[in-house]
């Protein structure tokens, strides 16, 4: 009866201890082996979706940059009211009787009819626009000169005085300047009489004698950013302007 007792207790006891230490890390390999495809999955996941919202985020802010540039690089030398002749050294600032007034890499300045006063449409005077890229802040800027034929003599609205990063105001932002292209405007003239033959690119800056050769202007912007999960991703947009009142 005793043998009986001692076997059951022994057996209880057997019982009652729980795992091994071997058995616990046996059963820890398992579970991480199978838990570690699962977490790859997950962040492999939260990578790609990380990239994927950096990527349109950057890809909207320099394409509504690029559709208003175009848009208004497309109206160059759009002039119904004959702005152009009445330019010269006593405006302000100075200007002289050309579509295009000054035109480089990063930045271009020209005459337009852009201005929409109270909303009833273009007065048909040719405004002034200046579109350039500023490395200090990172930013595409916008500035416009409106013109005011009631004016004695007609000259040019000041616009706001630059300040900083606020004034003029950014049309697109997170541009860096360390990478090798950021915002640059390529020009371009017709090689030949014949509109269907290769373009040929002028050289920046522009010779103010060849100002009125530029026929079509190429515009590249390149964005950076950096998210969560996803790193450093750079972006490439451009744009091709041909212009239709050159």
């Amino acid at each position: 009866m005793s043998e009986e007792m001692s076997t059951v207790q022994g057996q209880r006891r057997k019982e009652e201890e729980g795992f091994t230490v071997v058995e616990v890390l046996v059963a820890s390999v398992i579970f991480a082996i199978v838990l570690l495809p699962v977490f790859q999955m997950y962040s492999t996941s939260r990578m790609t979706y990380a990239k994927g919202e950096v990527k349109t985020t950057l890809q909207q802010n320099a394409r509504a940059a690029l559709e208003v540039t175009s848009r208004e690089l497309r109206m160059i030398g759009y002039d119904p009211n004959h702005t152009i002749p009445l330019l010269g050294a006593g405006t302000t600032p100075a200007t002289t009787q050309r579509a295009i007034q000054s035109a480089t890499a990063t930045g271009i300045r020209f005459i337009a009819d852009v201005n929409n006063p109270a909303g009833t449409g273009p007065d048909g005077w040719g405004d002034m626009l200046e579109y350039t890229y500023n490395p200090a802040c990172q930013q595409i800027r916008r500035k416009l000169w409106i013109w005011n034929p009631a004016a004695g003599p007609p000259d040019f609205m000041a616009p706001p005085a630059d300040n900083g990063c606020l004034e003029p105001p950014p049309i697109a932002e997170q541009l860096d300047p360390a990478l090798a292209t950021v915002f640059r405007y390529f020009y371009y003239d017709a090689a030949e009489m014949n509109p269907s033959l290769k373009f040929k690119e002028l050289a920046s800056p522009i010779a103010v004698a060849d100002l009125m050769r530029i026929q079509r202007v190429l515009i590249q912007v390149e964005t950076e950013d950096e998210a969560l999960f996803a790193g450093t991703h750079d972006f490439r947009l451009v744009s091709d302007v041909r212009l239709r009142n050159m």
